[in-house]
């Protein structure tokens, strides 16, 4: 008895711990649960990435789509440039027929220039004969000179004393005064022939020099033309090389396109690939859901064993009722002992009865307990060889992990090296992190499911042993039977496992093919990758002659892009207001234009006023047509002033021959004198003869003289015709300076009006940057547009996450309340069972009063205290989990609308800040607006003062030319008029080479600009394509606003449109003023030579008069009219090239007289 108390009291100790670990397998099996929520969880959130994969696939589609159309847009700027290489073809063809044109012109003024020198040595070969004529005439005077010496010795010889030798000593005095005379001329005639000599030998250096320079400049010219007909060579060949590039370039969009047709065929695999990996999610959700139905299965059968565990409940009753019965047996077998004891008698065979029932009860339960220890060792063994496998599996997992990362990096250096690729690359890496933790809660929901098997077993093995150790005795007839249902289900359960193993290795083999294919892939990309590099290195030498296509093509962009942000814009309210100002704008610009259109009709009234100078120029060149009349009426004037010197050196001959004639009377007359003194009569007859031919004589010097004085005043006439061709001469340098005056202020003009050109340039350019800031601030407004629309999608999802896990703390608290309802229910039974047994106690203390009685009443007492802590206890468990769920709906909804409302808060201020700086910079641009309409009136009145200041500067010019008039009469000499024109025309020509290089300067300044500008505009560009992928991404919403901002696209690219024609007009205008401005300089280059050409033929003329002058009025006026440098301010404008003929100023002239 007291080994059976024994072992009851152990019993209960097991009984006790049974229950403490039935506790926590309890904990344990709620912490399960919670798992399998957060798996529950965590398969939601794969779906929803599933949803976001497939909207990233339809965005790629719509990339594939926006490629095509960049496709398309490429070939469009190939067929453009195409037409640029046309136009250039053409214009070089055009540049070499003006360069034919100029080499022929030159050719043309070489042979003019080779005429005229041969004119000039033909000039010079006269002269040269009339100086030998004139010396042969001096000879023959020289020796009627010696003849009439020895004929005048002999007359003084023989005329002594008479009358008649006195005339013919005045006639000697005469002869010897002619004598000094003719003396005199040949001296200043052998001069002027040595001047002439000196003169003939610098017109032949300067001759040869000039041909020299003509020849090096010929030469420069065919260098120049050789250059530019291998440039012209060159630009073939590169127009030849592009047209290749451009071939190579349809080859390489041919390879890019078969690349695109590999990418969406790999697009559609993966694809295919993602719905395979999808429908495994789905196999894995249905194998879930089995599962939970096993569980609900498994609970009913937990709830079918509680029923099973009752009725063994009262079958143990029973059997303790049976033992009590026993007991009662054995005390009443005892008090037979002990009778017996008494009597001595039948004591050995009770004792070896009980002694043998408690052996075998010993032996079952040891046998028991063995059975037990082998199923344990089983059990472990399996779940050994199960835990090898799954860490084998891990391990293969990892190294698939490693694959998939290294593939990952990879995928990056693709991902660098081509941002094409990214997409695809993305895809991969969420792919390979997508499987990583598929396989991680592939693995989780493994040991889950193995360790809610192991729990599930744990407490049905603990079940089996609180029914064993409360029925020991019975224990013996239904081990055997539990053993093999829990071996049948063990071996179900290791079925199951192996199943779902197989299926996960085939899993982990099908993930593996995946990955294969990704390598496949990703070798597929490293070769497109090496393509795309070669492509790109043919590509980058594309580039820099397809900048011209790509700055139209990015006008186009930048007008569309316009566009899309007008439409972006029109989408809210606050855009909207921001169009009506940008519309504000574009007024401004519209009267920005306007202005630039009152420029260009001042810039047209200058071109009039050209048009003016030009009528000038025209009528100046009448003046010069007049002048040429004159010089050939002074030519002919000349011809016959040289006519008249041959009659007067006919006449001169024919008196030379007349005195020669004398003389030789003369001789005779003193011979028959000296032979015949005695006749005098014959003398005096003589003599009278001799009379009457000095007195023909005297007639003849009369005749002389009166042809002396006609000579003079034909010198007279021509002295007023030199004085009215000075007059002429000062009214074409007046009119020289005035249209100088005249150009000069058109230069300024034109100065002045490509400076505000250059200004409204500028501040087209500001405007443009302007635009391009508002660009950049709608730009900004998309992104932040963007930015609160992915904050209003984040709020939404976390808010749909929050009412999923409200929902799942719902349901969860719905499942709660159900488990405390059945618990509540479970309670009520035991409590209903408690009471029957306190009645069965009751009864039993009634009918019993034993010790065990008393000791199986408190252990029903523990059992029920026992049992109403453990209700106790989860009654407070519930009560904290609805007051957590209660904190976790209050917190979730604060933090809803604290988020909700720190979003608008900061959206509100975000907003509220973009409005106050976007009025700011509209403020900014209106007052700049106003700064520059001020500006402009500004230069409008300038230009009005500028231009009344213009006609008064003219009138007082006016003045001060008719008073350089007056004092141009008293200026005489010629040597100060070279010396003051050479001066003048060297100032000129630097002020015209400053004027020039400014001009020059100027455009270089312009070029930089249009440079800089086309580097704003790549920078820009690049700029414009970093967001193109971004603008395309919002092309589907912009659809449905397209209706609406057609009008005002169309207005901008008409705006647009006429901006471009008249930049090209005023680029034209340009050229053309540039051009003129060439032909204006060309052309006082003539005049500045035909002017030389007058001064040349006015000295000619000078000295031919000063050849018959004593020159004694020039000394007069030299010596009476000092020279005042302040007034000779007019003068001619020579060319560089005729500086070289100039005389210098301190040589003496050739046809100056000296010996006056």
């Amino acid at each position: 008895m007291e080994r059976v108390c024994e072992e009851l009291d152990e019993a209960k100790a097991e009984i006790e711990k049974l229950k403490v670990e039935y506790r926590n397998k309890a904990e344990s099996s709620e912490n399960f649960k919670k798992a399998y929520n957060e798996q529950l969880t965590k398969l939601k959130e794969l779906s929803s990435k599933f949803n976001q994969q497939t909207q990233e696939l339809n965005e790629k589609s719509e990339e594939a789509s926006t490629a095509k159309q960049k496709y398309e847009e490429l070939k469009c700027c190939l067929n453009e440039k195409e037409s640029i290489i046309k136009h250039l073809k053409a214009a070089n063809d055009k540049l070499r027929v003006d360069c034919d044109e100029k080499f022929w012109k030159w050719e043309e003024e070489n042979r003019k220039q080779v005429l005229a020198l041969d004119e000039a040595n033909e000039k010079n070969m006269d002269q040269e004969q009339k100086i030998h004529f004139f010396k042969e005439e001096i000879e023959g005077l020289k020796r009627l000179l010696s003849v009439s010496k020895k004929k005048c010795l002999e007359a003084e010889k023989n005329a002594k004393a008479s009358e008649e030798l006195r005339q013919r000593d005045d006639m000697l005095v005469k002869s010897e005064e002619q004598y000094r005379r003719v003396e005199d001329q040949l001296k200043w005639k052998k001069e002027q022939f040595n001047h002439l000599e000196e003169a003939h030998e610098k017109l032949r250096n300067q001759f040869w020099t000039s041909k020299k320079e003509w020849e090096q400049e010929i030469s420069t010219l065919l260098d120049k033309i050789c250059a530019l007909q291998s440039k012209l060579d060159s630009q073939t060949r590169i127009s030849e090389g592009l047209q290749r590039q451009l071939q190579m370039c349809n080859q390489a969009l041919a390879q890019e396109e078969r690349q695109r047709k590999y990418l969406e065929i790999q697009l559609s695999e993966s694809k295919t690939c993602f719905e395979n990996v999808f429908s495994e999610c789905q196999d894995a959700k249905s194998k879930i859901e089995h599962l939970s139905i096993q569980r609900d299965k498994e609970i009913a059968a937990l709830r079918n064993s509680l029923s099973t565990k009752e009725t063994i409940y009262k079958e143990a009753d029973f059997r303790a009722r049976k033992l009590e019965q026993e007991n009662q047996d054995l005390l009443i077998s005892l008090k037979e002992l002990q009778e017996e004891r008494i009597h001595g008698a039948g004591a050995s065979s009770s004792l070896a009865k009980l002694r043998n029932k408690l052996k075998s009860l010993e032996h079952m339960h040891r046998d028991c307990s063995e059975n037990l220890r082998a199923k344990e060792a089983q059990w472990s063994s399996q779940q050994e060889k199960l835990t090898s496998d799954l860490n084998d599996y891990m391990l293969k997992i990892e190294s698939k992990d490693a694959d998939i990362k290294e593939l990952g990096l990879e995928l990056e250096g693709c991902h660098s090296s081509i941002m094409q690729l990214k997409s695809q690359n993305e895809e991969l890496k969420l792919r390979a992190t997508k499987l990583e933790k598929d396989n991680q809660e592939l693995q989780t929901s493994l040991e889950e499911l193995q360790e809610q098997q192991i729990h599930e077993s744990g407490v049905s093995s603990l079940e089996g042993l609180q029914n064993k150790v409360e029925s020991l005795e019975h224990m013996y007839r239904d081990c055997s039977s539990n053993l093999r249902a829990k071996e049948a289900e063990w071996s179900s359960q290791l079925e199951k496992l192996t199943g779902d193993l197989s299926d996960y290795r085939s899993k982990v083999e099908s993930k593996d093919a995946v990955i294969k294919e990704l390598s496949m892939e990703l070798e597929g990309c490293y070769s497109s990758l090496v393509q795309l590099k070669l492509q790109s290195e043919e590509a980058s030498l594309m580039v820099l002659v397809l900048k011209l296509g790509l700055s139209e093509a990015q006008l186009k962009l930048a007008s569309e892009k316009d566009e899309m942000a007008l439409q972006n814009k029109e989408r809210e309210e606050n855009v909207s207001h921001l169009m009506n100002k940008l519309e504000m704008k574009s007024a401004a610009l519209v009267k920005a234009q306007a202005d630039i259109e009152e420029e260009r009709e001042k810039v047209a009234a200058l071109l009039r006023r050209v048009e003016l100078l030009e009528l000038i120029e025209q009528q100046q060149v009448l003046m010069q047509k007049e002048l040429e009349r004159h010089k050939e009426m002074l030519e002919e004037s000349s011809k016959y002033q040289l006519h008249l010197k041959g009659q007067a050196l006919q006449m001169e001959s024919n008196l030379k021959a007349r005195l020669e004639e004398a003389c030789d009377d003369l001789d005779r007359a003193n011979s028959e004198l000296v032979k015949a003194q005695a006749d005098s009569e014959k003398e005096r007859e003589k003599v009278a003869s001799l009379l009457r031919r000095v007195e023909s004589l005297d007639l003849v010097e009369q005749q002389q003289l009166l042809m002396q004085k006609e000579l003079e005043r034909l010198k007279e006439m021509l002295e007023e015709s030199s004085k009215y061709q000075l007059h002429l001469k000062e009214q074409s340098l007046q009119m020289e300076s005035n249209l100088k005056a005249r150009l000069r202020e058109a230069c300024d003009a034109l100065d002045r009006a490509n400076s505000e050109l250059s200004e409204k340039i500028c501040e087209g350019s500001e405007t443009e940057f302007e635009l391009q800031i508002w660009k950049s601030i709608a730009d900004h407004l998309k992104a932040e547009l963007q930015e609160n629309l992915e904050m209003r999608k984040s709020i939404e999802a976390s808010l749909l996450a929050q009412i999923e896990v409200e929902e799942t703390l719902k349901q969860e608290r719905d499942a709660l309340i159900i488990a405390l309802e059945e618990k509540d229910r479970m309670i009520d039974d035991f409590q209903r069972q408690i009471r029957s047994l306190d009645q069965e106690m009751k009864a039993r203390e009634i009918g019993t009063a034993s010790f065990a009685r008393t000791e199986a009443v408190m252990a029903f007492e523990s059992e029920k205290e026992i049992f109403l802590q453990t209700t106790k206890e989860k009654d407070r468990i519930l009560e904290k989990l609805q007051e957590e769920i209660e904190r976790l709906e209050h917190e979730s909804l604060r933090r809803e609308l604290e988020g909700s409302l720190l979003a608008r808060i900061v959206t509100e201020r975000t907003f509220e800040l973009e409005k106050s700086n976007l009025i700011q910079l509209m403020e900014e641009k209106e007052e700049r607006v106003e700064d520059l309409q001020k500006l402009v009136r500004s230069l409008e009145q300038n230009f009005n003062s500028s231009m009344i200041s213009f006609s008064s500067q003219l009138v007082q010019k006016q003045a001060e030319i008719n008073l350089v008039h007056e004092a141009w009469e008293k200026i005489a000499t010629a040597e100060i008029l070279a010396q003051l024109e050479i001066e003048e025309k060297k100032v000129m020509i630097m002020e015209l080479e400053d004027d020039i290089h400014s001009i020059q300067q100027k455009l270089e300044f312009q070029e930089k600009s249009l440079s800089h500008s086309k580097q704003q505009a790549l920078e820009i560009e690049a700029e414009l394509e970093a967001k193109q992928l971004e603008v395309k991404k919002l092309t589907t919403e912009m659809e449905t606003n397209w209706s609406n901002s057609e009008g005002l696209v169309n207005e901008l690219e008409s705006k647009n449109k006429n901006l471009v024609e008249e930049l090209a007009k005023l680029s034209s205008e340009r050229e053309n003023l540039l051009g003129f401005i060439g032909d204006m300089c060309d052309g006082i280059d003539k005049f500045s030579c035909e002017d030389m050409q007058l001064t040349r033929s006015l000295e000619r003329i000078m000295h031919t008069f000063d050849t018959y002058s004593p020159g004694n009025e020039l000394k007069r006026r030299d010596d009476d009219t000092p020279f005042n440098p302040n007034k000779e301010n007019f003068s001619t404008h020579l060319s560089p090239t005729l500086k070289k003929f100039e005389a210098i100023p301190d040589e003496r002239s050739p046809f100056r007289e000296v010996n006056n």
